[in-house]
């Protein structure tokens, strides 16, 4: 098994990237509940967050992109759907939405419902890298068959030791007609609206669960692809991580609400064959945590008579000694890359 787990602390200033709803002419700014530790006690407070949802979609976008550069640059056709081209991640969630072959499966007469489910969810993998890695749930009620995603990734919300500098603040804006302002000039030539904006440190998790892609896990574990392929679709999900921690990022409103932003400290973990999970980025001695974590989790698969392996690498002012330290975020995902492939 091979893991990989990445936690980050991001200063965001002035974002939009995550809202909930519009009431009037408002667009809020999606918050959410967490419990914090104080001297009188616990207290429940009410921050600016991100969902894992917007953060899991802006990963299946990247997924997209760099399932394209990669698969034409050697020259083979990318098992994308028409959908996932279109960045609309329905998954084949119902029969409207099924290739040839998966509906085929379906219609089929086979009795054996298991080793029907199996079936689908192979081909489902081999015809898309995002029902893949992204996961997938076949509604329909005579046979529902469902996907685990291969990504993980939860709330994006302020760290914990900043949580006194987090604000959230509606701005004003007006749209304006500069010539035709509708029939006999009686509709009015400005529209004003608000969007909130939210500034703070963030704190972000994500997971990949790299040695289940390519493989089924409904039914039973079973290549779905040959070893070639496997790779190709590992360096693959890789790249698209890559692309949403140091490239295109991710969120709504980027056209016209393009976050400051900058990573400001990050640890990764590459752990076989335990699915080590880093220590979250809320609490400031994140890294620290992280690394005694892996040690002492390596001394208990030793204690067993078994051997693990979790390498921690580390971007920041404050990398303690033992830890593969990076001076850029984009170094330290080109060595957790290079990490990962050798394994491949």
């Amino acid at each position: 098994m091979v893991f990989i787990s990445i936690g980050a602390r991001v200063e965001v200033n002035v974002e939009a990237l995550n809202a909930v709803e519009t009431v009037g002419n408002v667009t809020k700014h999606r918050r959410a509940p967490i419990i914090i530790a104080s001297k009188e006690g616990y207290r429940l407070v009410y921050v600016p967050a991100v969902s894992g949802e917007s953060i899991a979609n802006a990963y299946q976008r990247n997924l997209v992109n760099a399932t394209k550069l990669i698969y034409e640059k050697e020259g083979l056709s990318p098992p994308l759907t028409l959908w996932d081209e279109r960045y609309e991640f329905v998954k084949f969630m119902d029969k409207q939405h099924l290739t040839g072959k998966l509906l085929e499966i379906v219609s089929s007469k086979e009795k054996d419902l298991a080793l029907k489910k199996h079936k689908f969810e192979k081909e489902a993998i081999v015809e898309s890298i995002v029902a893949d890695v992204g996961g997938f749930l076949y509604a329909e009620e005579e046979m529902p068959v469902k996907r685990t995603s291969k990504f993980q990734v939860g709330y994006m919300i302020p760290v914990f030791d900043a949580l006194e500098n987090v604000a959230i603040e509606a701005q004003f804006h007006a749209r304006h007609v500069p010539s035709e302002t509708g029939a006999g000039g009686k509709k009015p030539a400005q529209m004003i609206y608000y969007v909130e904006v939210a500034s703070a440190i963030y704190g972000l998790t994500v997971n990949l669960d790299v040695s289940s892609i390519g493989k089924t896990s409904l039914v039973k574990i079973e290549d779905a692809v040959g070893a070639d392929e496997r790779k190709r679709r590992v360096k693959t999900s890789l790249l698209a991580l890559a692309g949403l921690l140091a490239g295109e990022g991710f969120g709504a409103k980027l056209s016209r609400f393009l976050p400051i932003k900058r990573v400001i400290s990050m640890v990764a973990t590459v752990s076989d064959p335990v699915s080590f999970v880093v220590s979250p980025p809320q609490i400031p001695e994140y890294i620290v945590d992280t690394y005694g974590r892996a040690q002492n989790m390596v001394n208990i698969f030793e204690n067993m008579g078994l051997k693990a392996e979790i390498s921690v690498l580390a971007y920041g002012d404050e990398v303690p000694e033992g830890v593969e330290k990076a001076n850029s975020v984009e170094e330290l995902l080109a060595k957790l890359i290079e990490k990962v492939m050798k394994k491949f």
